[in-house]
């Protein structure tokens, strides 16, 4: 058995797997954002609640060496940066093998091997949350590039100007949270009176305001979708996120990339579909890459 740990900014989840990526116990506590010690002391007692765990798998954020086991950054925990947490929880917990890998590349190596990508050699995987995170897969492996930055969508410029070199970047522009601070905008409440389901809810409901909202949130996943069709072609894009279970989203993407290949010239029609794993992606593609390192 294996024990896994989705480490996220407000909850760690945990899951006692089988080497099919089975799940026979789950919970989740929450995590510690001010201490390393503290921190790492909390993932300690979460493995000595089982026994016999052949392996820990961790999905985390940040920049991941999944060699060396080192996180970088560590996204918003910040006291994780150049932490070897491989070594960390392999020397607290009896020396037992421990791998990590991001958790967006985690959710990417979750599709690659037993889900929406399952049949394809080569995809992309896009998560939609706080940010814009991901994977890219090449030949069923994840594709880290040089400097382990690729894949990291929300970096990417959505728009830029010349005179004060300002930016938009698309970890911004197209986060989910994003969509409820729009709404807050345009109809001049406090932030943080809507939620992006309530622009979802409200949309459905033909609000005029949502709707705007959520059809340019489309247009651009669409083209930024189109982007990444050119740069790498891969056969199938999948996506994530939280966001990605209102069915809108789906449909609204796939009509704009009709659109685009309608009114301009375009050589390939991206194909999208939806992550089939969604709260236990990050969990499946830990166990996975933990199974790549190991066996």
């Amino acid at each position: 058995m294996y024990l896994v740990l989705d480490i996220g900014g407000t909850f760690v989840k945990y899951a006692l797997m089988d080497a099919e990526a089975n799940i026979m116990e789950k919970g989740k506590v929450p995590t510690i954002t001010d201490n390393l010690t503290a921190f790492l002391d909390s993932l300690e007692e979460i493995f000595y609640r089982f026994k016999n765990i052949d392996g820990l798998a961790l999905s985390c954020p940040g920049l991941i060496d999944v060699d060396k086991g080192i996180v970088y950054h560590g996204g918003a925990l910040t006291f994780l940066h150049e932490c070897n947490i491989v070594e960390e929880m392999s020397k607290r917990c009896k020396d037992v093998k421990v791998a990590v890998e991001n958790d967006g590349k985690c959710a990417g190596l979750a599709e690659v091997n037993i889900g929406a990508a399952k049949d394809v050699q080569d995809a992309i995987i896009i998560a939609f949350g706080t940010g814009v995170g991901g994977a890219i897969i090449k030949n069923k492996k994840v594709h880290r590039g040089n400097r382990l930055i690729a894949g990291e969508f929300s970096f990417i410029t959505t728009s830029y100007h010349r005179k004060d070199l300002s930016r938009d970047m698309w970890g911004k522009e197209g986060s989910a949270i994003h969509l409820s601070k729009d709404l807050d905008k345009v109809k001049g409440k406090p932030k943080g009176t809507y939620s992006g389901e309530d622009v979802f809810s409200m949309a459905a409901s033909g609000d005029e305001d949502a709707i705007d909202i959520l059809e340019d949130f489309y247009f651009d996943i669409a083209n930024q979708i189109h982007n990444l069709q050119y740069i790498y072609d891969p056969d199938l894009f999948c996506l994530g996120g939280g966001i990605s279970e209102q069915p809108a989203l789906l449909n609204g993407v796939n009509r704009y990339i009709d659109k685009i290949q309608d009114i301009s010239y375009q050589m390939v029609k991206p194909k999208v579909v939806k992550c089939q794993f969604q709260n236990d992606s990050n969990l499946i593609g830990a166990l996975f890459n933990y199974l790549q390192i190991y066996t």
